[in-house]
């Protein structure tokens, strides 16, 4: 009996196995009722052992099902994935008369998909404060070499600046990057370091795993983002050269010529940029710097950054510090400023983070206190 028991087991385990396995291939072809209702037919199973079945092969493919949409929900597989960022963010100003504050700092929802191999799209809107579109293009590919996008999407121009807001190792971008990449203290105002336009870019010379090269050019009204027309004639135009001489190590130079409209009273104006970076990335360990110049009419700026950030527990818990110089005027001397940044990441899970950061300000023309601390609390699905 014990060896009739032993073959009738073995016999329903290799059945459940090979019909699972057909429908992993197949899921419009084959499915478990069917199959444990003819073994029920054929006194193979009872009615109880099937209902047991049944709730553990269901148990099963929920748990995969959490599993494979951790990180975003995708409906109508490649055509149409949607995925969103939420931080929301606690200030604390040493300065006297400045009221500390919770606030919504990112609010965003993310659409894109792909239309066939070589096309896709992507819209994305941000909803704190007040509703933005932030991204709306197309991209199609030819190549790796190759690839066109037209429509809204970020400038490419600084490293901090194309990094995406959820992937910073710091709650906000460095002072020079804020004023010379279309972002929160630039001339032309907050343009979130986008613009309107076409680019076209690829990588090429690949060794092993890795691309050698990497190229962007683009064309850009200049106005920034979420506008209906260009506020000049001209149009701006951008380039970024990325080396990788080694896995996990990116060189680049970029540039930006082209005229604003601002300035008291706004009239049409130079805004030149020019800089280089490099980021460096080994296990736990990542390492960043980058310089930046710009002209806006007849003031010219600069500034650059540092910094270094390594987890002492694997994917848990990161340590990060930085080094932050901005001089927003290379004539006058007493607007130099100084900000050193202490920050501390913890990971509860690949989609929930909270950031702390302490940030150390030292001004050249008044010397304050007026230090900040800064905690948020990041989900994205």
């Amino acid at each position: 009996m014990k060896l009739l028991y032993l073959f009738r087991t073995l016999f329903v385990v290799t059945l459940l196995l090979a019909a699972l396995t057909t429908q992993a291939q197949h899921p419009d072809s084959y499915r478990d009722d069917e199959l444990l209702n003819l073994l029920i037919k054929k006194n193979v199973l009872s009615q109880k052992e099937a209902d047991s079945l049944r709730a553990e092969l269901a148990v099963k493919q929920q748990a995969k099902k959490d599993k494979e949409n951790q990180h975003g929900i995708t409906i109508g597989s490649r055509a149409l994935q949607i995925s969103g960022l939420l931080q929301t963010e606690y200030e604390g100003f040493e300065q006297t008369g400045v009221t500390n504050t919770f606030l919504l700092h990112r609010a965003r929802l993310d659409v894109k998909g792909d239309i066939n191999d070589n096309w896709n799209y992507e819209v994305y809107t941000e909803f704190a404060a007040t509703t933005k579109l932030l991204d709306a293009y197309t991209t199609y590919k030819i190549a790796d070499w190759l690839k066109f996008t037209a429509g809204q999407f970020k400038v490419p121009f600084s490293l901090e600046s194309l990094i995406a807001d959820s992937q910073l190792e710091f709650i906000d971008r460095t002072q020079v990057v804020n004023a010379l990449a279309g972002r929160s203290t630039d001339v032309i105002g907050n343009q979130n370091g986008r613009d309107i336009g076409i680019q076209v870019n690829g990588s090429f010379a690949k060794l092993d795993d890795h691309y050698l090269f990497d190229y962007t050019f683009g064309v850009f009204n200049g106005a920034g983002y979420d506008v209906t027309t260009d506020n000049n004639n001209r149009k701006d135009i951008t380039g970024r050269f990325t080396v990788h001489p080694v896995k996990n190590l990116s060189i680049s130079g970029n540039f930006y010529n082209g005229v604003g409209f601002y300035g008291t009273p706004a009239k049409n104006q130079k805004r030149n940029r020019g800089g280089f970076d490099a980021r460096y990335v080994a296990g736990g360990l990542s390492l960043q710097a980058e310089y930046d110049k710009g002209t806006d009419g007849a003031v010219k700026r600069d500034g650059w950054y540092a910094q270094a950030a390594f987890f002492v527990l694997p994917k848990t818990l990161e340590l990060a510090a930085r080094y932050d110089t901005y001089d927003p005027n290379k004539i006058v001397k007493t607007v130099h400023a100084q900000i050193y940044t202490g920050g501390i990441n913890y990971f509860f899970n690949p989609w929930a983070r909270l950031s702390i950061d302490y940030l150390a300000r030292h001004e050249e023309a008044t010397q304050i206190k007026n230090d900040v601390f800064e905690a948020q609390l990041q989900l994205t699905f």
